[in-house]
């Protein structure tokens, strides 16, 4: 009878387990997943923001409609604002109910969820200002960083919690809900239960605890030891005879790791044998239900289960992903029409599915090139060309070769703009990086790289003298290209600053000399090129000149070929817009400079002639 008493004791503790996660589980679920909402962390990220706390309470009021008791709270660590609402309403959504004070013991259960609880926590309390006493469900808000932020959560009436978990169904079984401090959070008698918990153990006050009613020291030892097992994973019911008030109980205790809590059941010795009387009855009755049940299968598998199964493994299949052809079935009644409707319906989502993994590659892909290509040009932007630049110098490490970087940089840009507008400004870009783009080779790279500089990435080369070549195709090119401005027509031109270096240099060094490079051709008047090496051998360079990083050694400037016939420059023409004239340095190939003093305006206004 012992045996048959403790089964019972066991199986009574599970089944109330099942009932209270029946209940709990779903409400907990739900408040940390609002805990975990974006919405709520931008918003404790920032409660300034009007917009985040627009969209948050929007977040919010959408889980109190789903949540059992309608409600929600959510508080702030770091002003201590406490926002609630029920379906009663009766306050501004947008207005704190009131603000937690560290100084106030009544608010202690607020910092001492922030600073001890990891993610969930139950607590039984009365709201200061609400008055509302709930089964307050606590669950941490953690920033980007890990750190609380809040504390976001919702309630359930404390009668409703006891009518729907604690109370029993079973005659002469009492069920009580303990914390882990053995502190009563459910009991069917509300004056037993240990309302707010968390602030009495922090303060170490006294406590109505399940062990208060056990009479015997010993029974209060047997059953801390039961409990510490539950936790620790030893057992998964601990079964007690114990005197509970002058009275013999068969206890059984179960853990809820989810909430933290225990769920204990007490039987009267008298009650648990009059229940292990019925027993063998019971059992009798459970063995001719599933005989009728067998009875029952052997019946219908010919004309039932066997098409649910099939339909069920269809089903599945949909589910994971899989399109399976599914025989029709031949009969005209309930399951015929409904799995030929499946295999309708089945088609449907294939076809569907394939067009919708169709149409996110395409966004994809188009996400993907925006994110790399200047919007205003169409050639790559910063962020492109070093992703490139990274993977194509690896490329050259194993197959040889060397790369050159160059820097193209609008001349007289800014003024450009000041005399012109921005239109044309934005027009100058685009011929520019089109001069560039057709003026390399197809597996060279071109890239905006900020305002009016542009990268050009040369791959594959072999000797510097295949640089120069390059830096003289392109100054040749910008000059083929004429902006409209009203009456007059401008020639582009640009300067440039190239590096040709091994591909084992540093990219930032690279980047740096072509930049230093640039500055000088700059200084030497624009419209030329710089050219400079970068851990390149004598066979390479060409001559005998220091290529390390730590001293810039320029070995060419570029200017307009020999030939050319004196015309009048962007700069001349820009200075004769402000009312006066100035002399142009036109740079011929050798390095020679010729000043040329320009008096009068013409149709057109040219830099070379290529």
């Amino acid at each position: 009878m012992a045996i048959l008493g403790q089964r019972f004791a066991e199986r009574n503790v599970l089944y109330e387990k099942s009932r209270v996660l029946g209940m709990v589980t779903r409400e907990v679920t739900l408040v940390q997943k609002m805990a975990d909402s974006q919405r709520l962390r931008d918003w404790a990220a920032a409660e300034s923001s009007p917009e985040r706390k627009h969209q948050a309470l929007i977040e919010l009021e959408e889980y109190r409609r789903i949540l059992r008791d309608s409600s929600y709270f959510f508080a702030h660590a770091a002003s201590g604002n406490y926002y609630f609402n029920n379906e009663k309403g009766g306050h501004e959504i947008g207005q704190p109910r009131y603000t937690l004070d560290p100084a106030n013991p009544k608010d202690a259960w607020f910092y001492l969820t922030l600073r001890d609880v990891k993610d969930t926590q139950l607590n039984v309390d009365t709201d200061r200002k609400t008055g509302l006493t709930k089964v307050w469900i606590n669950a941490v808000v953690r920033g980007d960083n890990g750190d609380a932020v809040a504390v976001a959560g919702s309630g359930v009436d404390i009668s409703d919690f006891i009518k729907a978990v604690v109370s029993s169904e079973l005659p002469g079984v009492t069920n009580i809900l303990m914390d882990r401090g053995g502190a009563i959070q459910g009991h069917p008698d509300v004056s037993m239960i240990d309302f707010a918990s968390a602030r009495k153990a922090a303060g170490k006050e006294a406590q109505q605890t399940v062990f208060e009613l056990l009479d015997d020291p010993r029974g209060r030892e047997a059953l801390r030891r039961a409990m510490a097992a539950l936790v620790d994973g030893k057992a998964d019911v601990e079964t007690l005879d114990l005197v509970v008030q002058g009275q013999r109980q068969l206890i059984g205790v179960a853990w809820f790791p989810q909430i933290q809590w225990f769920v204990l059941t007490m039987t009267s010795a008298d009650g648990a044998s009059a229940n292990t009387r019925l027993l063998p009855a019971v059992i009798w009755l459970i063995a001719a239900l599933v005989l009728a049940l067998l009875a029952a299968m052997l019946i219908l598998q010919k004309t039932v289960i066997r098409r649910v199964i099939r339909l069920d493994r269809a089903a599945r299949d949909l589910s994971e992903g899989r399109h399976t052809e599914m025989a029709a079935d031949p009969l005209d009644d309930e399951l015929g029409r409904l799995g030929r409707t499946f295999g309708t319906m089945a088609e449907r989502i294939a076809s569907h599915t394939e067009d919708l993994e169709r149409q996110v590659a395409e966004r994809t892909e188009m996400l993907e090139q925006a994110a790399h290509t200047d919007f205003l040009t169409g050639v790559m932007n910063r962020r492109g060309m070093l992703q490139r630049l990274e993977a194509e110098r690896h490329r050259l490490a194993h197959t040889g070769g060397f790369l050159a970087v160059m820097l193209v940089d609008v001349d007289h840009f800014k003024q450009i703009n000041d005399t012109w507008g921005h239109a044309l400004g934005d027009q100058a870009l685009v011929a520019v990086a089109r001069v560039l783009q057709n003026s390399v080779r197809d597996y060279d790279l071109v890239a905006r790289w900020g305002g009016e500089e542009f990268m050009v990435a040369l791959f594959g080369l072999t000797k510097f003298d295949q640089l120069r070549v390059v830096a003289d195709k392109l100054l040749c090119a910008i000059r083929q290209n004429r902006l409209d401005c009203g009456e007059t027509r401008l020639a582009l031109t640009y300067s440039i600053g190239a590096v040709m270096a091994a591909p084992q240099a540093d990219l930032d060094a690279i980047v740096q000399r072509a930049d230093l490079a640039l500055y000088q051709a700059k200084t030497e008047g624009r419209d030329r090129a710089v050219l400079d090496c970068l851990m390149l051998d004598e066979p390479a360079c060409g001559q005998q000149q220091c290529c390390n990083e730590d001293k810039p050694c320029p070995v060419a400037i570029k200017g307009p070929s020999s030939d050319a016939t004196p015309v009048r420059s962007l700069g001349a023409e820009l200075s004769a817009q402000a009312g006066h004239v100035v002399g142009t340095r036109l740079v011929a190939a050798g390095g020679s400079g010729l000043l040329v003093q320009l008096a009068t305006l013409g149709s057109d206004v040219l830099l070379q002639s290529c």
